[in-house]
């Protein structure tokens, strides 16, 4: 028995890596797991400076989430790999808004999250997507821990 329905926060690192390694084992026989990527929202400026860039004949083919979506490609083929049901999002929003929106309209059962491992410090400047989400998300989060960046950050 598994979780119907899982989403999975994948940025391309390693941490995120797991995650979907942890996702895949979740998620039940006849369940699906939803990747989420997040982009960084592009304005209508930075659209029109890439256009004139791009030569007259590859304007009509430009997408700016076109990096993000092949970087979660990699995750759809690990999972389908594995023979799991997935579906991919791509969002323009920042990663725990994204993954947390995407998961309540799935209606997810389960979020699962990598951890990066950050230092006190960093954390408090930067903010933890992992903490945002499992803080905010109505439903249960799975986080993800890499145990050489917990070491790593035991000894540093």
């Amino acid at each position: 028995m598994g979780y119907r329905t899982v989403v999975v926060g994948y940025d391309g690192s390693s941490n995120a890596e797991r995650a979907v390694d942890a996702a895949a084992d979740q998620v039940g026989p006849d369940g699906r797991v939803h990747v989420v990527t997040a982009v960084h929202p592009v304005s209508t400026a930075e659209i029109v400076d890439h256009l004139r860039q791009l030569p007259e004949e590859f304007r009509d083919v430009y997408a700016p989430d076109a990096a993000a979506r092949a970087r979660q490609q990699v995750a759809l083929l690990r999972l389908q790999g594995r023979g799991v049901d997935c579906e991919g999002h791509v969002v323009g929003d920042d990663p725990a808004t994204a993954i947390i929106d995407v998961a309540e309209r799935e209606g997810a059962d389960l979020v699962v999250v990598g951890s990066r491992g950050l230092g006190g410090v960093r954390r408090f400047l930067r903010g933890s997507v992992s903490s945002r989400v499992a803080v905010h998300a109505p439903m249960s989060v799975l986080v993800v821990h890499d145990p050489g960046d917990r070491k790593a950050e035991r000894v540093g």
